[in-house]
């Protein structure tokens, strides 16, 4: 029986390793490589970006002040507005709807450049937080795994602050930070696996297994900023990282789950994880101009926290009754 959960395991992080790696057919960028798109980008910087004899250009005088403290400037407020003047053209031709600059076209909302994937973000924020004080009232305080599961939780907390101000104002710098703040909250949940693998016992083979997580989180995030980079291999990597992280605890549920039932939060945390990352294989246009398959991959994950912490609660009790029973006198 046990054979069988692992085969069908296997047969899961295969199909979906399939589906990640598909190929997409958009054109990334075909808006703003169209004819309508640049007289229209070409006839704004001329008539909004171009300084006057006070050296302040009529974008500068009309701004909002919200736009301002997001740093919209005026080069990137033109390719906004001829991004909707485009569009309106493609919609009185009946043509679909094109990507500009390699992203869908979203309605800006106070100046906020992807409304709902920075909401949903807000909303796995609050999840972590919410869920961290369930686990901080009925976790066992007795094991060293209730101060190692706050280290998860504040790298979590940091990689969705992270996505919220990428979502809510994509510069090369929120994009940086962005991609540090998933990478080191996917590594993580790999390394915390080993751990609970291996336990604290044995305090040289823990500094070891952390000293390789920390020099492999470093080496990968040098290459992305400093070498080349590379969405692609960015990609590829966390993709690497995520399926052996939940591959290794899919075998860890499947082998414990008769002595240790409350491991079935665990299992279908992961399985959740397997079906929501379908999301992001699928790929549409924003609908109502806010909801495209990013964002509703961010609403889907919102909801596992309250499993994975329920989780590591029964976990600690378990890991306290275990210890307890060892300190008992023959």
């Amino acid at each position: 029986m046990r054979v069988q959960s692992i085969n069908v395991i296997y047969k899961l992080i295969f199909l979906v390793g399939i589906l990640i790696f598909l190929p997409t057919n958009t054109e990334a960028s075909a808006g703003d490589r169209t004819q309508a798109f640049q007289d229209c980008l070409y006839f704004c910087r001329r008539n909004n970006c171009t300084a006057d004899t006070d050296g302040v250009t009529h974008y500068d005088r009309v701004q909002p002040f919200y736009l301002k403290v997001l740093q919209w400037d005026c080069e990137e407020e033109c390719k906004y507005f001829c991004m909707w003047y485009t569009l309106d053209r493609f919609a009185k031709g009946s043509y679909w709807v094109p990507q500009f600059y390699g992203k869908w076209p979203f309605v800006r909302i106070f100046g906020i450049q992807e409304p709902a994937s920075t909401l949903f973000s807000l909303l796995n924020l609050y999840s972590h937080v919410k869920m961290i004080r369930i686990f901080r009232e009925d976790a066992s305080r007795n094991t060293p795994f209730f101060h190692f599961w706050h280290v998860y939780f504040l790298i979590c907390v940091n990689s969705w602050i992270c996505s919220t101000v990428f979502h809510a104002r994509d510069t090369p710098t929120t994009e940086k930070l962005d991609y540090l703040g998933a990478f080191a909250m996917v590594l993580f949940s790999l390394y915390a696996l080993i751990i609970r693998y291996i336990g604290f016992k044995n305090k040289i083979l823990v500094g070891a297994v952390s000293l390789f997580f920390a020099s492999f989180y470093y080496h990968h995030i040098y290459n992305l900023f400093y070498v080349a980079f590379d969405y692609n291999h960015n990609m590829n990597v966390n993709i690497l990282v995520g399926t052996l992280q939940i591959t290794g605890w899919l075998i860890w549920c499947a082998v414990r789950h008769k002595r240790q039932p409350y491991v079935w939060r665990c299992s279908a945390t992961m399985f959740l994880v397997i079906i929501t990352t379908l999301l992001e294989v699928i790929d549409f246009p924003p609908l109502l101009k806010v909801f495209d398959a990013h964002s509703l991959w961010h609403l889907s994950t919102a909801v596992l926290p309250v499993l994975w912490y329920r989780f590591l609660i029964d976990d600690t009790h378990y890991l306290h009754n275990k210890m307890v029973c060892a300190t008992k006198l023959p």
